[in-house]
């Protein structure tokens, strides 16, 4: 390798090797001497370009920074070290696609460089950005191709190491997640978000003392990380320390007062029958999120539990004869009524949609009523109209639950299956363990019927790994089916229906 392609490989600006290389003055014809000249010029040029940008970028001036580069390149277009900040600056500005260009630029002039040691280096670093770029544009495939590629260069670059965790986290694949999510710290990533983001994906394989453990570790490093409290919370409930659960659960509210955190504040208090404050915080959330169909449904649902419901129904039954009009009163009476009188509660969501038709929770209501009534094919119809009406994620999820529950009744499997892939996806992101393993049960019922074994097999297994106690019935079942669903299997049976 010459001396100015070693240079090169280095991060700072390095042209002295390259100059070294030019003619000096005096020597050969006149006329290469003054190319010789021009090109040294062009390239000291590039340099104090370049540097520039580096101090723009140091400040956060990144528009500039990005500008300064870019004039940098048209006087070098070898200078890849503009390039790959240039790639960093765009990746700031959230200018994806430019950032991608760019880095694979670099990429492709760092391989003429082949395998020296600066240069795997320098590009670990290159596929670690792509990957980043990758996440941000929500393609795990690809990112997961640049951060093993990194690892193939670096076996021990940190961030590749905690971008495959987060990766194999979102694809439920647990304990792969552990694995790197383990090989992150120990390759040096101290920050409090690797140890959150263990912390989770041994919660979500039933690891929950290693996960207190994790999320403790990352509390050490960031006291205030309320996605770490929030996280921690999930784990005292699931070893039933409601105290220590609840206490949490305030701390990450008192930082982030978000309705996610309230509502789990809010059914935690329910689970230790702290019924008051309970129905007090969900009726403050309605108060602030009147459509928030969760913390509707859960205050009817405490008030009933608490002995008040007939109390609460009298109440909104005289306010209505007050105030007909009411949409929300005949909403919260409806929600009353689902357990027991689902036929009353069919006819107050049928008032409450007329009274305000563009309002999806309404409709999501009355298909609720209706999957009470087992009258199926109009909750599939009536979900359908609500999701049309696109309803923010966590309210659709209801409007999902209600059409994925109607056309598993219905035997209509294909479809249910998808639905229970929405929901499945929606409760993975929210950390909602409970919830997730019964979905996983349904989804396993709906690729049994379809044929599809090796999929049915998986979601049983990840179902067996995440039941409570409290799905004892579903865990037998399940338990009764696996021995004879692996042999169909390893005979060859149960191609995909189409």
């Amino acid at each position: 390798m010459s001396s100015a392609r070693t240079a090169g490989l280095l991060l700072i600006v390095i042209y002295l090797a390259a100059s070294s290389a030019i003619a000096q003055p005096g020597r050969g014809k006149p006329a290469a001497k003054s190319a010789e000249v021009e090109a040294r010029d062009q390239g000291k040029q590039a340099a104090t370009l370049f540097e520039a940008g580096q101090n723009a970028h140091q400040k956060g001036e990144l528009e500039k920074a990005v500008e300064l580069y870019g004039q940098a390149l048209d006087l070098d277009s070898s200078l890849w070290q503009a390039g790959f900040q240039r790639a960093a600056a765009y990746f700031s500005l959230n200018r994806l696609a430019d950032a991608k260009a760019s880095m694979l630029g670099v990429i492709k002039q760092l391989s003429e460089f082949g395998d020296a040691p600066e240069a795997r280096q320098v590009s670990c670093r290159a596929q670690i950005l792509l990957g980043d770029i990758a996440l941000a544009e929500n393609n795990p495939v690809e990112a997961e191709k640049s951060f093993r590629r990194a690892l193939e260069l670096n076996p021990q670059a940190p961030r590749a190491h905690a971008g495959l965790a987060e990766i194999l986290l979102g694809a439920g694949k647990y304990a792969e997640a552990i694995s790197e999510a383990k090989a992150a710290i120990e390759a040096g990533d101290d920050r409090a978000g690797v140890y959150a983001m263990l912390g989770e994906a041994q919660t979500l394989g039933g690891k929950y003392e290693e996960a207190l453990a994790s999320f403790n570790e990352a509390l050490k490093r960031e006291p205030k990380n309320a996605i770490a409290i929030r996280r921690r919370a999930d784990v005292h409930l699931a070893r039933k320390d409601l105290k220590a659960a609840i206490e949490d659960l305030r701390v990450s509210i008192e930082i982030d007062p978000n309705i996610s955190s309230r509502l789990r504040l809010a059914h935690a208090l329910t689970a230790a029958k702290q019924y008051d404050e309970a129905v007090s915080l969900y009726r403050r959330i309605l108060q602030d999120e009147p459509s928030n169909n969760e913390a509707r449904t859960a205050l009817a649902a405490v008030m009933i539990e608490s002995g008040k419901g007939a109390e609460a129904v009298a109440q909104l039954e005289s306010l209505i004869k007050t105030e007909p009009n009411r949409a929300d009163l005949r909403g919260q009476l409806a929600e009353l009524y689902l357990p027991s009188q689902p036929e009353k509660a069919l006819e107050q969501y049928m008032a409450a949609a007329k009274l305000e038709p563009s309002q999806p929770q309404h409709q999501i209501g009355v298909a609720a009523a209706l999957v009470k009534l087992r009258r199926f094919q109009e909750a599939v119809s009536v979900s359908r109209q609500a999701l049309a009406q696109n309803p923010k994620e966590d309210l659709a999820y209801f409007a999902h639950t209600n059409l994925a529950t109607a056309l598993f009744e219905l035997d209509d499997f294909p479809n249910a299956a998808r639905e229970f892939v929405w929901i499945f996806d929606h409760q993975r992101k929210r950390g909602d363990q409970k919830r997730t393993a019964i979905t996983l049960y349904f989804l396993g019922i709906c690729f049994d019927k379809l044929g599809d074994y090796e999929q049915a097999l998986k979601a049983y297994e990840q179902f067996m790994a995440l039941a409570p106690t409290d799905n004892q019935l579903e865990i037998d079942k399940v338990k009764l089916r696996l021995p004879s669903l692996r042999n169909q299997i390893k005979e060859g049976k149960g191609k995909r229906k189409q």
